[in-house]
């Protein structure tokens, strides 16, 4: 396919109107459908930079995370126009990008000094982009938008370098699958002789996928693989341990195989869906970590 280009001055148009999709619709409904229509691209042999790719992360992030869909929200209701640079922060960031620094104010130039421009408040990283500078330096037109925004602040980039590769994922999701297969084989072989033996093990091998999966997120933060290795599973904005719903969220893939059949062969489909989507582009983060807003990052070391 032929690649076209994006700048990231390029304004954005509205995300519902683009996509057409349903104002009132929640959350988890609008990541779905744009997630839909990205995989459709991508069957179609678009890479994942392409822009009309690239484009519909960005508004999936947004829009399927209630907070930044209500920066975005608010940003429309004033008549703001984003770019989609200032979309493709707040998608990676969580905020708004900050305001460009003020000019220097008239009482601060020496008597007879040449005129500059009058100063504005020099707003906090978290403020909205509706409060910026007006007369503030614009970036180059010329400048191209890079799928892995390059130029997200340094915090971000750090972040971003603190969560595992794809190939590190992968190895720590083999060694889950063996820790919970070892578990249910262990409980089902101690109660083997009461019922029939496929059956104890199927529903013994639901339950403690269950437990194993989100009560480890719940309770404990991550898998047992991932505190092996040093990871935490965390909420990008609040930095806490996933909720009981989050963590559903993330492991919808495999708490559906409980389902036999059509839930397990859904759940082979999401498991490299989700797989393949853990790469630099989309900042080391799964389209399941997107969903529930969550981000596996190394462990601080306790002081």
């Amino acid at each position: 396919m032929t690649r076209s280009t994006m700048n990231a001055d390029d304004i954005a148009p509205d995300l519902y109107e683009k996509w057409d999709l349903d104002r009132s619709g929640g959350e988890d409904e609008l990541f779905v459908l744009l997630e839909a229509k990205d995989i459709k691209l991508g069957q179609q042999g678009y890479n994942p930079d392409e822009p009309r790719r690239v484009q519909l992360r960005i508004a999936s992030s947004i829009l399927g995370s209630a907070k930044k869909r209500a920066e975005y929200d608010e940003a429309l209701r004033t008549g703001l126009r984003p770019t989609w640079g200032e979309l493709g922060t707040l998608s990676s960031v969580g905020q708004w990008s900050p305001a460009p620094r003020p000019q220097p104010s008239f009482h601060n130039q020496p008597q007879g000094g040449p005129e500059q421009a009058p100063d504005f408040a020099e707003p906090s990283p978290y403020s909205s982009p509706y409060t910026h500078n007006p007369f503030g330096q614009h970036a180059s037109s010329q400048q191209q938008m890079s799928p892995s925004f390059a130029a997200a602040p340094a915090p971000f980039q750090h972040q971003a370098q603190e969560r595992p590769s794809q190939s590190t994922r992968i190895g720590m999701g083999i060694v889950d699958f063996f820790l919970a297969g070892g578990i249910s084989s262990a409980f089902a072989a101690g109660v083997d002789e009461l019922v029939d033996a496929d059956t104890l093990y199927y529903v013994v091998a639901c339950i403690v996928m269950v437990v194993y999966v989100v009560g480890s997120e719940v309770w404990m933060g991550a898998s047992p693989a991932k505190i092996l290795a040093g990871y935490t599973v965390r909420d990008v904005d609040t930095k806490k341990k996933l909720s009981l719903s989050q963590s559903a969220k993330r492991q919808w893939w495999r708490l559906i195989n409980v389902v036999p059949g059509i839930g397990q062969l859904a759940g082979l489909v999401g498991a490299v869906v989700h797989t393949t989507t853990i790469n630099e582009e989309n900042n080391r983060r799964g389209s399941h970590d997107e969903l529930a807003n969550a981000e596996v990052v190394k462990r601080k070391p306790r002081k």
